[in-house]
Protein backbone atom coordinates (compact mmCIF):
# COMPACT_ATOMS: atom_id res chain seq x y z
CA UNK A 1 0.00 0.00 0.00
CA UNK A 2 2.82 2.43 0.82
CA UNK A 3 4.37 1.76 -2.59
CA UNK A 4 1.20 3.08 -4.19
CA UNK A 5 1.18 6.26 -2.07
CA UNK A 6 4.19 7.88 -3.77
CA UNK A 7 2.91 7.53 -7.37
CA UNK A 8 -0.55 8.73 -6.29
CA UNK A 9 0.94 11.75 -4.49
CA UNK A 10 3.11 12.45 -7.55
CA UNK A 11 0.08 12.31 -9.83
CA UNK A 12 -1.82 14.71 -7.56
CA UNK A 13 1.11 17.15 -7.61
CA UNK A 14 1.43 16.94 -11.41
CA UNK A 15 -2.31 17.49 -11.86
CA UNK A 16 -2.25 20.43 -9.44
CA UNK A 17 0.65 22.05 -11.30
CA UNK A 18 -1.06 21.46 -14.66
CA UNK A 19 -4.29 22.96 -13.28
CA UNK A 20 -2.42 25.98 -11.94
CA UNK A 21 -0.69 26.57 -15.28
CA UNK A 22 -3.97 26.24 -17.20
CA UNK A 23 -5.72 28.54 -14.72
CA UNK A 24 -2.97 31.14 -15.02
CA UNK A 25 -3.22 31.07 -18.81
CA UNK A 26 -7.02 31.33 -18.72
CA UNK A 27 -7.11 34.17 -16.16
CA UNK A 28 -8.01 37.45 -17.85
CA UNK A 29 -5.16 39.91 -18.24
CA UNK A 30 -5.23 43.62 -17.64
CA UNK A 31 -6.30 45.43 -20.77
CA UNK A 32 -3.84 47.78 -22.42
CA UNK A 33 -4.96 51.19 -21.26
CA UNK A 34 -3.87 54.60 -22.40
CA UNK A 35 -2.32 56.97 -19.86
CA UNK A 36 -5.58 58.93 -19.79
CA UNK A 37 -7.61 55.79 -19.04
CA UNK A 38 -5.13 54.77 -16.31
CA UNK A 39 -5.39 58.19 -14.66
CA UNK A 40 -9.18 58.09 -14.83
CA UNK A 41 -9.27 54.60 -13.31
CA UNK A 42 -6.81 55.55 -10.55
CA UNK A 43 -8.96 58.53 -9.59
CA UNK A 44 -12.22 56.56 -9.55
CA UNK A 45 -13.69 55.47 -6.23
CA UNK A 46 -13.47 51.81 -5.21
CA UNK A 47 -16.40 49.90 -6.76
CA UNK A 48 -19.10 48.85 -4.29
CA UNK A 49 -18.64 45.15 -5.06
CA UNK A 50 -14.89 45.41 -4.49
CA UNK A 51 -15.37 47.27 -1.20
CA UNK A 52 -17.86 44.67 0.07
CA UNK A 53 -15.53 41.84 -1.00
CA UNK A 54 -12.65 43.45 0.90
CA UNK A 55 -14.75 43.73 4.07
CA UNK A 56 -15.98 40.14 3.60
CA UNK A 57 -12.42 38.87 3.15
CA UNK A 58 -11.29 40.63 6.33
CA UNK A 59 -14.24 39.21 8.29
CA UNK A 60 -13.55 35.65 7.08
CA UNK A 61 -9.80 35.89 7.77
CA UNK A 62 -10.34 37.31 11.27
CA UNK A 63 -12.97 34.67 12.10
CA UNK A 64 -10.76 31.84 10.88
CA UNK A 65 -7.72 33.31 12.63
CA UNK A 66 -9.47 33.68 15.99
CA UNK A 67 -10.84 30.14 15.86
CA UNK A 68 -7.46 28.74 14.82
CA UNK A 69 -5.77 30.64 17.64
CA UNK A 70 -8.19 29.22 20.21
CA UNK A 71 -7.82 25.68 18.89
CA UNK A 72 -4.03 25.89 18.69
CA UNK A 73 -3.90 27.10 22.30
CA UNK A 74 -6.35 24.57 23.76
CA UNK A 75 -6.08 21.63 21.37
CA UNK A 76 -8.82 19.90 19.39
CA UNK A 77 -9.59 17.29 22.05
CA UNK A 78 -9.95 19.92 24.80
CA UNK A 79 -12.30 21.82 22.47
CA UNK A 80 -14.34 18.64 21.93
CA UNK A 81 -14.63 17.81 25.63
CA UNK A 82 -15.34 21.33 26.98
CA UNK A 83 -18.94 22.41 26.26
CA UNK A 84 -18.28 26.06 27.12
CA UNK A 85 -15.30 26.22 24.76
CA UNK A 86 -17.28 24.52 21.99
CA UNK A 87 -20.13 27.01 22.39
CA UNK A 88 -17.65 29.92 22.38
CA UNK A 89 -16.06 28.71 19.14
CA UNK A 90 -19.50 28.09 17.64
CA UNK A 91 -20.55 31.64 18.62
CA UNK A 92 -17.45 33.11 16.94
CA UNK A 93 -18.11 30.98 13.84
CA UNK A 94 -21.78 32.02 13.62
CA UNK A 95 -20.94 35.68 14.27
CA UNK A 96 -18.41 35.57 11.42
CA UNK A 97 -20.93 33.93 9.09
CA UNK A 98 -23.65 36.43 10.00
CA UNK A 99 -21.31 39.40 9.56
CA UNK A 100 -20.09 38.10 6.20
CA UNK A 101 -23.63 37.51 4.92
CA UNK A 102 -24.69 40.94 6.13
CA UNK A 103 -21.73 42.78 4.60
CA UNK A 104 -21.53 40.91 1.30
CA UNK A 105 -24.73 39.03 0.56
CA UNK A 106 -27.45 41.38 1.73
CA UNK A 107 -25.71 44.61 0.78
CA UNK A 108 -24.92 43.28 -2.70
CA UNK A 109 -28.53 42.14 -3.16
CA UNK A 110 -29.71 45.65 -2.25
CA UNK A 111 -27.11 47.19 -4.60
CA UNK A 112 -28.22 44.92 -7.44
CA UNK A 113 -31.87 45.77 -6.84
CA UNK A 114 -31.00 49.47 -7.02
CA UNK A 115 -29.02 49.00 -10.24
CA UNK A 116 -25.61 49.82 -8.73
CA UNK A 117 -23.92 46.73 -10.18
CA UNK A 118 -22.70 47.24 -13.75
CA UNK A 119 -21.35 44.91 -16.46
CA UNK A 120 -17.80 45.08 -15.10
CA UNK A 121 -19.05 43.92 -11.69
CA UNK A 122 -21.03 41.09 -13.32
CA UNK A 123 -17.89 39.84 -15.12
CA UNK A 124 -15.87 39.88 -11.89
CA UNK A 125 -18.65 38.11 -9.96
CA UNK A 126 -18.90 35.42 -12.64
CA UNK A 127 -15.16 34.65 -12.36
CA UNK A 128 -14.96 34.68 -8.55
CA UNK A 129 -15.82 30.97 -8.03
CA UNK A 130 -12.46 29.95 -9.54
CA UNK A 131 -10.62 31.29 -6.49
CA UNK A 132 -13.25 29.78 -4.22
CA UNK A 133 -12.67 26.28 -5.59
CA UNK A 134 -8.90 26.63 -5.43
CA UNK A 135 -8.94 27.80 -1.80
CA UNK A 136 -11.26 24.97 -0.72
CA UNK A 137 -9.10 22.36 -2.48
CA UNK A 138 -5.96 23.74 -0.85
CA UNK A 139 -7.68 23.68 2.55
CA UNK A 140 -8.80 20.08 2.08
CA UNK A 141 -5.31 19.07 0.95
CA UNK A 142 -3.77 20.64 4.06
CA UNK A 143 -6.29 18.87 6.31
CA UNK A 144 -5.67 15.54 4.54
CA UNK A 145 -1.90 15.71 4.84
CA UNK A 146 -2.02 16.93 8.45
CA UNK A 147 -4.52 14.33 9.65
CA UNK A 148 -2.84 11.49 7.78
CA UNK A 149 0.48 12.34 9.33
CA UNK A 150 -0.96 12.96 12.80
CA UNK A 151 -3.12 9.82 13.07
CA UNK A 152 -1.32 7.33 10.85
CA UNK A 153 -0.47 4.99 13.73
CA UNK A 154 -4.03 5.00 15.12
CA UNK A 155 -5.56 4.22 11.74
CA UNK A 156 -8.55 6.50 12.41
CA UNK A 157 -9.18 10.21 12.77
CA UNK A 158 -11.17 11.44 15.81
CA UNK A 159 -14.66 12.72 15.02
CA UNK A 160 -13.85 16.24 16.26
CA UNK A 161 -11.77 16.83 13.13
CA UNK A 162 -14.79 16.24 10.89
CA UNK A 163 -16.49 19.21 12.55
CA UNK A 164 -13.36 21.31 12.23
CA UNK A 165 -12.95 20.42 8.55
CA UNK A 166 -16.58 21.34 7.86
CA UNK A 167 -16.30 24.70 9.61
CA UNK A 168 -13.00 25.56 7.97
CA UNK A 169 -14.33 24.70 4.51
CA UNK A 170 -17.32 27.01 5.01
CA UNK A 171 -15.01 29.85 6.04
CA UNK A 172 -12.71 29.09 3.08
CA UNK A 173 -15.70 29.25 0.71
CA UNK A 174 -16.58 32.72 2.03
CA UNK A 175 -12.94 33.82 1.96
CA UNK A 176 -12.50 32.42 -1.56
CA UNK A 177 -15.54 34.26 -2.87
CA UNK A 178 -14.21 37.56 -1.58
CA UNK A 179 -10.68 36.78 -2.76
CA UNK A 180 -11.95 35.88 -6.23
CA UNK A 181 -13.78 39.21 -6.48
CA UNK A 182 -10.72 41.14 -5.32
CA UNK A 183 -8.46 39.29 -7.78
CA UNK A 184 -10.95 39.97 -10.55
CA UNK A 185 -10.62 43.71 -9.96
CA UNK A 186 -6.88 43.78 -9.28
CA UNK A 187 -5.68 41.36 -11.97
CA UNK A 188 -8.43 42.12 -14.44
CA UNK A 189 -7.70 45.83 -14.19
CA UNK A 190 -11.32 46.67 -13.45
CA UNK A 191 -11.04 48.44 -10.14
CA UNK A 192 -9.69 51.59 -8.65
CA UNK A 193 -7.07 51.63 -5.94
CA UNK A 194 -9.00 53.28 -3.21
Amino acid sequence: MEQLAIPVLGAVVVLAVAGAVMGAKAWPRKPDLTEEEKAELAGAPMPLVMKRALFGFIIAVVTLGVIMGILMKTGAMAYWEDDDLRLTVLGIFLAGLFAHVLVTGLSMAVAEARGKIDERDQVVLARAPAAQSALVLIGLAVWTFYLTRQFRAEGAVPVVYLYLIFGSVILLVLMGQSLGILLGYWIGGCGAKG
